[in-house]
């Protein structure tokens, strides 16, 4: 094991040890469950404060899990609920298309897929939950990213990412890239045309809480040679009424 691996892993360690924990813990309590050596543990949790993992309380100088871990803790619990809510209507609409659907979420300017179904007619597609995949060249980033404000998207898409070539159809422009995500606003769904080199056609509509705001995106996803540029506008009307019905159940009343 190297260096870098044993440090991550007796971090995890002490993070597991607080949240299990039913108070705040003192520094020798934590060395002891965790089995480290308290200079170890003293530089660790040092190490956890400054990131927010973990904070300390001024009049006892004992640890608890930090806002942030919380923060972490809470986006998962939402986008599992966001899953439980969207499964049935992501069934249903497999069933009507035929092709498979995706769930996903946007994060620092790439999405992350969290739920899947896969379609009847649907060979050799399979898209692991947890990978990730650049925002500006599928339709669920686009139709994410057409909701934002310019500033957000151009700072985490264009200025960290930049605009990377995956086939012939990709947007490597930004004023091309701005021109869709009008188009995408427009018509209330974006289009994927083979844009990540995959020979794979999307469709895909946004999801919003209670709020308004987007919070995630639905697509339809299949083979060129099965989703044909005439079978589109169906499938985004399809797409964005499953969407809506997602954005129902999160409490978003929809006035299409």
């Amino acid at each position: 094991m190297t260096k870098a691996v044993q440090t991550i892993e007796r971090a995890f360690k002490i993070i597991e040890i607080l949240g299990n924990a039913d108070y705040y813990l003192g520094i020798s309590e934590i060395a002891q469950r965790s089995d480290l050596p308290l200079a170890t543990t003293h530089r660790l949790l040092a190490t956890l404060l400054k990131l927010g993992y973990v904070e300390q309380n001024p009049e006892t100088n004992k640890y608890t899990l930090g806002v942030h871990i919380l923060q972490l803790r809470g986006a998962v619990i939402e986008q599992l609920n966001l899953g439980i809510q969207a499964m049935p209507i992501m069934k249903m609409l497999m069933d009507r298309v035929g092709e498979t659907v995706h769930l996903a979420v946007l994060n620092e300017g790439e999405i992350v897929y969290i739920e899947r179904v896969e379609g009847l007619r649907t060979q050799g597609m399979y898209t692991r939950i947890g990978k990730r995949a650049p925002a500006h060249c599928t339709a669920l980033g686009k139709v994410m990213l057409s909701n934002l404000p310019e500033e957000f998207w151009y700072e985490d898409v264009v200025n960290r990412r930049g605009l990377r070539s995956f086939s012939e159809t990709t947007i490597t422009s930004v004023n091309v890239l701005r021109q869709e995500l009008q188009r995408t606003r427009e018509r209330g769904y974006a289009v994927d045309n083979g844009e990540t080199g995959e020979r794979v056609r999307c469709v895909a509509a946004p999801i919003r809480d209670y709020t308004g705001q987007v919070v995630a995106a639905l697509s339809i996803s299949g083979p060129q040679t099965q989703i044909t540029a005439d079978r589109v506008p169906d499938l985004g009307q399809s797409v964005c009424k499953a969407a809506d019905m997602i954005s129902n159940k999160l409490g978003f009343a929809v006035s299409r």
